[in-house]
């Protein structure tokens, strides 16, 4: 019972830390508009530099720990980014339809200069 306990935790916890590098996503993403756009303030883009580092930080610790669990695989990049680049190249399965999915239905979209991670077809 209580390891089942501590397994729900941790699959919480690592959901929640994945819902959270999304939201430091779209932040970065609605930041890069506003700058690409020219009505970016310095304080703006100050605090917009700060969540960027915080957000990579939080993007490699999201890689090696819920992202590893989740494709059951070791990473051999640095972020989520680079891991799902790679694996939407990969070979058919899995792993690389859930990367397919999750760059096509939570970063594509919202990437102001074209998509994020290129899906072959």
């Amino acid at each position: 019972m209580v390891a089942a306990l501590w397994v729900l935790a941790g699959a919480a916890l690592g959901l929640l830390s994945l819902i959270v590098l999304w939201i430091m996503y779209l932040a970065v993403m609605a930041l890069q508009r506003a700058r690409d756009a020219g009505a970016l303030s310095p304080f703006a883009m100050r605090a917009g530099q700060a969540l960027l580092a915080v957000g990579i930080v939080w993007d490699v610790l999201c890689n090696l720990l819920p992202v590893t669990v989740i494709f059951m695989e070791l990473p051999r990049e640095a972020t989520v980014s680079a891991r799902l680049r790679r694996l939407v190249r990969g070979p058919d399965g899995w792993r690389r339809r859930l990367a397919v999915w999750y760059a096509a239905v939570l970063l594509n979209p919202f990437s102001p200069g074209g998509p994020h991670i290129e899906i072959p077809q």
